[in-house]
């Protein structure tokens, strides 16, 4: 059983002691702490930053978009060179 995201600090209680049996107050109250700590977090997908590049580039890596723009610049004539973590 999973304890869903809204469930109440006695739900909480009572699932942590059928898994881990019984606990005093003050480690249940850190664990409680903890995972609300943890419903807070975000994950960023990057979604919408892919969304804003031209439609031949969404759903590329950054490595293929970076080989696709270095193909680009030589095919135009231009000769790239890396300079720490980019090109110029």
């Amino acid at each position: 059983m999973v304890l869903p995201p809204e469930a109440t600090f006695d739900e909480f209680r009572e699932y942590v002691t059928e898994l881990r049996g019984p606990l005093p107050d003050k480690e249940i109250q850190e664990l409680w702490v903890w995972r609300q700590k943890l419903h807070g977090l975000t994950v960023i997908t990057g979604k919408g930053y892919q969304q804003m590049l031209p439609p031949d580039e969404q759903g590329l890596t950054l490595n293929e978009r970076e080989r696709k723009i270095v193909s680009e610049a030589k095919a135009n004539g231009m000769d790239p060179v890396p300079v720490g973590s980019r090109w110029v």
